[in-house]
């Protein structure tokens, strides 16, 4: 038996990377699985690419290589409309919305707050705070109908204390904490939960993503002037006092399974960092 038995997932962000990890860690405790994501590979201002069409058809082949129900959702989470009716077809395809996993987001330019461009600016925090927005508005009025959910947004340890040259993610970061908050105020009384996994960095393994790219090298050394991934990882590696560049994948998706899952039923309005030992370096 899985934590998960009989119930439904949706995953924003889900064709790879962390939205993949999460997809098959919940299929494995037995919950069917609908993807979404806007599959936008070459998004203006990126460094890295985003998940493709390729990318989603592989989770879902994942997904349902695991005996698990899987539904393929494009749709963009700065789209409210979009979401709403990503919500409805999962319901219909799918039959209910047990949990919400908020994984869609997005990091741009490098910079001082002088120097951050507007519309970069406006681009992440559409993507990871009103896109979450957006997500918890469509699923929540299914969740009061069955008077039962779970929602877990992605922070970040940059939503706990500041880096430099990051203040649209870090804002980003913060601002989801807020909402996951309110909405665990305002809903709690409807058997619903929700919570933050404030991950430190991920490891991408050889894939150009968020954190193996030539401007996230540059932002862990300031003082190089070509930096180099090695020389990135040990500087990140020296950050964490349990002495590891980054975190898995799966060791964030073991935090979104433990608070989807029934043991933490009385676990809401809670940020669960996965840091590496990170976090010991924030006020208590």
């Amino acid at each position: 038996m899985g934590r998960l038995d009989g119930t439904v997932a949706l995953i924003t962000g889900g064709a790879k990377g962390q939205g993949r990890s999460h997809a098959v860690a919940v299929a494995r405790e037995g919950a069917d699985v609908a993807l979404l994501d806007n599959c936008v590979v070459d998004v203006e201002g990126q460094f890295y690419p985003g998940g493709s069409r390729e990318d989603l058809e592989e989770t879902h082949r994942m997904v349902s290589d695991l005996g698990r129900r899987c539904v393929s959702i494009v749709a963009d989470v700065r789209d409210a409309d979009a979401m709403v009716k990503a919500a409805e077809q999962t319901v219909d395809e799918l039959g209910r919305i047990d949990h919400l996993l908020c994984n869609a987001g997005l990091i741009l330019g490098f910079g001082k707050v002088a120097d951050l461009d507007p519309e970069h600016w406006r681009a992440v925090i559409d993507t990871n705070l009103t896109g979450a927005f957006h997500a918890c508005r469509a699923v929540l009025p299914h969740m009061v109908a069955q008077r039962k959910g779970a929602i877990v947004i992605t922070a970040s340890t940059a939503g706990r204390f500041a880096y430099q040259h990051i203040a649209d993610y870090g804002a980003s970061k913060w601002g989801v904490i807020g909402l996951m908050k309110t909405v665990a105020a305002e809903y709690g009384a409807y058997g619903i939960r929700a919570n933050c996994v404030a991950p430190t960095n991920v490891d991408p393994g050889d894939l150009p993503s968020m954190n193996n790219n030539q401007q996230a090298y540059k932002l862990f050394c300031p003082d190089l002037e070509n930096p180099t991934r090695g020389q990135m990882l040990e500087r990140m590696a020296a950050m964490h006092p349990l002495g590891v560049p980054h975190v898995a994948a799966q060791d964030v998706s073991n935090a979104y399974l433990y608070l989807l899952s029934d043991d933490a039923r009385m676990v809401s309005g809670e940020v669960l960092h996965v840091s590496a030992g990170l976090i010991a370096n924030n006020t208590a």
